[in-house]
Parts: C-alpha cells; structure tokens; sequence
C-alpha cells in the first residue's frame, strides 16, 4: 500500500523529497494482490480509470506481474486527449514509461526509468498489516466471469480506514478482475485486470536492467520533482474534464 509505495530521493540542497512513485494506482494494484494473498503468481494487463457519476478518463494500460508477495508494475500512461498538457512534459523529461518494482521479502523496492536507464533505489520497511473486515455486496458478470462482489475495510493501527470494493472470479481462485476504490471526492479509480497469465514471471522482471546507473542527489531530485509537478497537473486536468 501506500507506506511501501514511496521513495525517498535525495535533491541537490541535501535535504530529501518523497514522491509517490508515479500514479495512484500503484496503490491500489499492490493492495489488491495483498488482498489476494501473497502466494498468487501472474502477469495481467491492468487498465485504470478514473470515473464521477456517468463520466470517465481512461488513465492507464498498466501491466502488472506478481511472484509469491513482489510485485512489478510498468505504468504505461494511456494518452487520453484531456491529459495532453500533463503527457508533453513526461515526454520531455523521458518519463512517459516508468517501472516499480517492490520486493517486501528481500527489503528493496526499485523505480526505473528506461527513457534515462536509469533507476532509483529504496529499502522497504516491515510494517504490522492491517486489520480487515469484509462485507459481501453481490453476485455479478465480468468479462463472462462470475463474480463475488465484496467491500473489503482496512483498519490502521491509528483506527483510520480504508475502503475497496473488488470483484473476484469464483472460476478463477478468487482471482481479482476489478476493483474499485473512492477518493473522497465523488470520484472512483477503478482498476480492470484482464489477459491474467498464471505463471511466474521470470526472475529478471524483477532486477534492474544490466548497465542503468543509480540516480542520486540532484538528478534525483529534478525527477522527483518533474514527477509531482505531473501528477498536480493531471489531477487538475481530471477535475476540469469530471466536474
């Protein structure tokens, strides 16, 4: 979830800035494989909305591969018309294709960077996992699957919560074809897994590229900051076109 889906990058003063690492979807997508459980193995297209009322901006084609609990995901931005601004300035700072890479066994958690082969690098600390309560809503089709529709509730242990509503597939496992997750804005993202292959991913999905060089100081800090100075300017763009 979000405590592990941060990075701190150094910038060029000393001082440190902590960026999400690049939308939120990567949140919700690594709570959805915890909520499945750790053992789960697959790689899956993973498109990714953002929706108000009966309106829609089709954010992302992500693709998503898990091994027994670490996670890979290549953010693949979906080029809808309304987020050309915030789009033009990921294509000028080599941005547009960006991959995370988290490993809660071994500790580490990777960002790399193709269009700068390059990557940063993050240690992952072990945090005690949620409480969950579990409501069961309905039965429905998704992509001529039958599905358990239930709201799962994360309780912190400050009691704060969490609230995400999945659709898992009875003739797969359980495996999760959809979530939905509000924002407490009268907006939804909602994730959509589709082309689900269940067998591990190879082992160099989830290592740095041979011959990337480490971001560090300054350099770090200018990608740190192109990243969250694009995701006001999404976030700004998404309100204009749901409001």
């Amino acid at each position: 979830m979000k405590r592990i889906l941060i990075l701190t990058m150094a910038c060029c003063v000393g001082a440190s800035a902590r960026g999400q690492l690049f939308d939120t979807s990567a949140a919700q997508a690594e709570l959805v494989v915890m909520l499945m459980g750790t053992g789960r193995v697959f790689t899956a297209n993973v498109t990714v909305k953002r929706e108000k009322g009966d309106k829609q901006v089709k954010l992302a084609d992500n693709v998503m591969m898990a091994r027994e609990g670490d996670l890979r995901l290549e953010h693949k931005p979906a080029g809808d018309p309304a987020l050309a601004g915030p789009m033009a300035k990921l294509k000028r700072e080599k941005l547009t294709e960006v991959v995370t890479v988290l490993m809660p066994r071994a500790g580490k958690a990777y960002l790399i960077v193709p269009g700068k082969r390059a990557y940063l690098e993050s240690v992952i600390e072990p945090t005690r996992p949620p409480r969950m309560e579990s409501a069961f809503l309905r039965t429905e089709l998704v992509d001529h699957h039958p599905c358990t529709v239930r709201r799962v509730t994360l309780i912190n242990e400050d009691e704060s919560r969490q609230q995400i509503v999945l659709w898992e597939a009875t003739d797969m496992d359980g495996f999760v074809l959809k979530s939905q997750m509000d924002r407490g804005d009268d907006t939804r993202e909602v994730l959509y897994f589709s082309n689900i292959r269940q067998e591990k991913p190879d082992d160099i999905q989830f290592a740095v590229p041979a011959g990337y060089g480490r971001l560090r100081g300054e350099d770090a800090g200018k990608m740190a900051k192109a990243m969250m100075e694009f995701d006001l300017e999404r976030e700004a763009a998404l309100a204009e076109v749901l409001r």
